[in-house]
């Protein structure tokens, strides 16, 4: 190799940092499902306060689809027209949007419910809507040591996945999660007395198709009400219906996860997962509720309790 195509060689890589992104400052836009649902408003809240003291990236501009003015040919022609080197995505019709018009460049995502149906590529990063099932196992039964059965309802669309492995994460740390799939449009009643006479607790996961009508949500709280069953969950509203522990996602580290994701990939930085598990949990206990149903429980463990309910 001659000592001119050597140095144009040399050029060419020295300078590929600054020629990824088109002006050597990386732009990055941010695109919500709707910024009226408030854990996607604080999740975007924490991702634009985390990026604020940062050089690269920095946003350029937010499209909020909650707003009836963003219709599909408008955000399409938005994007074209801004073409960002990076889109985070808050909620799943943020990101199937960004996917379909820019599936060539970086997506991030967070704030939805089972990620692992959507269509990703290699640029895909993001946060996990769901904490990571071995450590929620782990706490229930530090909590509540004589829980051996926990049962739950899932359907096929949006959980089935995330049963089938929480299933076989939970039979290696001595607990049986069983489960019954429910269908769109029958009634869950018969699914969910399927399981109570055989579970110690019932875990309510964030479906869908479990928890979108409030009617079903309802019957299935009485249910495990009348039988005295422990219901676990995942957000602090379900505690004036009876649930006894919530374990939830933080979303303010949600939005700061992905900002930290953001500015790994301007740095060309390496991802063992490239989605990532929330690092943040809330809990809540409703010491009330395990006295009404003479439930025992680990007095220990309320030192890792954020919210006591008494």
């Amino acid at each position: 190799m001659n000592i001119l195509k050597l140095g144009c060689l040399f050029c060419f890589i020295f300078f590929i940092p600054n020629t990824l992104f088109a002006d050597g400052s990386p732009e990055i836009m941010l695109i919500n499902s709707d910024t009226s649902v408030d854990k996607y408003r604080v999740a975007q809240e924490e991702f634009g306060n985390s990026l604020a003291d940062k050089t690269a990236p920095h946003m350029i501009a937010d499209i909020n689809l909650g707003d009836k003015k963003w219709e599909l040919a408008e955000v399409e022609e938005f994007l074209y027209d801004e073409n960002p080197d990076l889109i985070y995505c808050v909620g799943t019709k943020a990101y199937l949007v960004a996917n379909r018009y820019m599936p060539r460049k970086s997506i991030i995502f967070s704030s939805i419910v089972n990620w692992l149906r959507l269509p990703v590529t290699r640029k895909t990063y993001g946060v996990s809507n769901e904490l990571y099932s071995g450590m929620q196992i782990m706490l229930f039964r530090y909590i509540f040591p004589d829980v051996q059965k926990i049962g739950l309802l899932y359907s096929k669309k949006y959980t089935e996945e995330w049963f089938e492995k929480t299933r076989t994460d939970a039979k290696d740390m001595g607990v049986e999660v069983m489960g019954q799939r429910v269908f769109k449009d029958r009634d869950i009643v018969p699914a969910l007395n399927g399981l109570l006479s055989d579970i110690n607790a019932f875990w309510l996961i964030s479906d869908p198709e479990v928890t979108s009508e409030k009617a079903d949500l309802l019957k299935i709280l009485e249910q495990c009400d009348t039988k005295k069953i422990p219901v676990f969950s995942y957000h602090e509203a379900f505690v004036k219906f009876g649930a006894v522990l919530i374990v939830s996602a933080d979303n303010r580290t949600i939005g700061r996860q992905a900002a930290s994701i953001a500015t790994e990939i301007v740095g060309g930085g390496k991802f063992d997962e490239k989605v990532q598990f929330p690092a943040g949990s809330h809990i809540t206990l409703n010491l009330r509720k395990i006295k009404a149903y003479d439930l025992q429980y680990n007095q220990d463990a309320l030192d890792s309790v954020n919210v006591i309910i008494e």
